[in-house]
């Protein structure tokens, strides 16, 4: 019921065949058994299966895919991690502390599904300083998420 969609692979994720892999990964882990989200519960996937240039043609066929992907899972809930997957779901162009911490619904050929918005792990490697706020954000999820049961 849960997907958590990150934005595109680093060298060292293809070279281990894992999305978000290495310290990204670690964190990641941390933050989601952190709020009782273990590996078996949620549904983990990119937007962008490469590095590229996003032009607009490589746009609407990641969009595609993504989406098609999406209504197979037929996830609940559905946690967005950083700004530019932010912005590729719902072609804005906002910052994340802008938007981290709130919920949205994201509409695919009439189904609907409940979006949450908060930093990436890559993105909290490298400003720390926004780690309470992905906290605060976690607990907001956590919140959510725990109806379900």
């Amino acid at each position: 019921q849960i997907m958590v969609l990150s934005d595109y692979p680093d060298d060292e994720d293809y070279n281990s065949q894992k999305i978000l892999s290495g310290n990204k990964g670690r964190l990641l882990s941390k933050m989601l058994s952190s709020i009782s989200l273990d590996e078996e519960k949620y549904y983990l996937s990119n937007i962008f299966f490469e590095k590229m240039n996003k032009t607009l043609i490589e746009y609407n066929f990641y969009e595609n895919i993504l989406f098609k992907h999406i209504k197979i899972i037929k996830p609940k809930y559905i946690l967005l991690l950083g700004e530019s997957v932010l912005n590729f779901i719902n072609n804005l162009n906002q910052k994340i502390l802008d938007l981290h911490g709130k919920w949205g619904y994201k509409t695919i050929e009439k189904n609907k599904f409940l979006i949450f918005f908060t930093f990436s792990p890559e993105e909290l490697i490298k400003d720390e300083g926004n780690k309470k706020l992905a906290w605060e954000d976690l607990k907001i999820f956590r919140n959510e998420i725990h109806k379900i049961k």
